[in-house]
């Protein structure tokens, strides 16, 4: 009798363990599944391309090398194969926004310490919730926000602060996404961050992206008396010919004047132009106007610089239209 209660709770336990290795969880990084993990020349998986995101099925696990790998099914379809356990997180994670440029806690606490910042409009995934904090998890990073500074992505708040010019609210009339996770690899933000390893390209569908802008709202009047401009998506010589650059740039102001600025192709540095007569409003429009084609259809810029003040104009230069 003894001998068959102890089988019985050997079996429950076996069954049990297996039944805890057989759980959804979200993959965190994008990730090609193999076959044999630990091999010099690992085998992939055919169709085994998996993108953040996506929920696989744990049905094994095992250590290779001091790293424990586990053998996942793709939801919805037969697909298995092998990944590295680090970029998985259990259960099926919720997705959340980021409306506003927040600071990353290392504890659920404004008094701990900081671990970073994170930008309005990067979605990450929510892991937990401890009080007026949320801990989420975005490429190479994890903190705790504020659960006040997450929201709809219509409600992403984009400033930049300029020098001289002062701060801005940024919006774009699209953006290229990158995929779960990457939301600010082509964010129009980059384009005035001052580094040429960064860019904006439009979103704009099986379309040279004529007509696609970014568009600044100073809290102050602004007169721009110079512009200095890096073409395409600069990173490299593969990403500047992979995409389309930009041939003519307009330039407008809700306070009145207009540019067109006609750009080079083949650079990659700044290239200067005057404004003369300066371009002046609350509200500066940038669209494109024409590009040099690359391999594909997605045109971009690298930066931006602008050169100018703020400004006090008369009642009449000021007509309440947009540029």
């Amino acid at each position: 009798m003894r001998k068959s209660i102890f089988f019985t709770v050997i079996l429950v336990f076996a069954f049990g363990a297996v039944g805890n290795c057989s759980k959804v969880k979200t993959v965190t990084t994008d990730t090609q599944l193999v076959e044999n993990p630990g091999e010099k020349k690992p085998v992939n998986v055919t169709n085994g391309k998996i993108k953040r995101g996506e929920y696989v099925k744990q049905l094994e696990e095992k250590s290779v090398d001091g790293n424990k790998f586990v053998l996942v099914q793709i939801e919805g379809v037969s697909t298995k194969g092998w990944m590295n356990e680090k970029n998985l997180k259990e259960g099926k994670l919720p997705s959340v926004t980021v409306t506003s440029d927040a600071d990353l806690f290392i504890r659920p606490n404004e008094k701990s310490d900081k671990s970073g910042t994170v930008k309005a409009g990067q979605v990450a995934f929510k892991l937990e919730e401890s009080g007026n904090f949320v801990l989420i998890q975005y490429p190479g990073k994890e903190g705790y926000v504020m659960k006040s500074v997450l929201g709809a992505a219509d409600a992403v708040v984009k400033s930049i602060t300029l020098p001289v010019l002062g701060k801005a609210i940024l919006s774009a009339s699209s953006q290229y996404s990158g995929g779960e996770g990457k939301e600010l690899e082509f964010d129009p933000r980059n384009i005035f961050d001052g580094s040429l390893q960064t860019g904006w390209c439009e979103g704009k569908n099986n379309d040279d992206g004529i007509g696609e802008s970014v568009s600044l709202s100073f809290e102050n009047p602004i007169t721009l008396s110079k512009i200095s401009i890096v073409n395409g998506y600069a990173k490299s010589e593969g990403n500047y010919t992979g995409n389309n650059r930009v041939k003519s740039l307009k330039v407008s102001g809700d306070y009145g004047g207009e540019s067109i600025i006609e750009l080079k192709d083949n650079v990659y540095d700044y290239q200067d132009s005057d404004l003369d007569p300066p371009i002046k409003g609350k509200v500066i429009k940038f669209s494109i106007n024409g590009v040099h084609k690359g391999k594909a259809s997605d045109s971009c810029l690298g930066d931006i610089k602008l050169e100018g003040a703020t400004y006090n104009p008369p009642s009449e230069d000021y007509h309440g239209e947009g540029p």
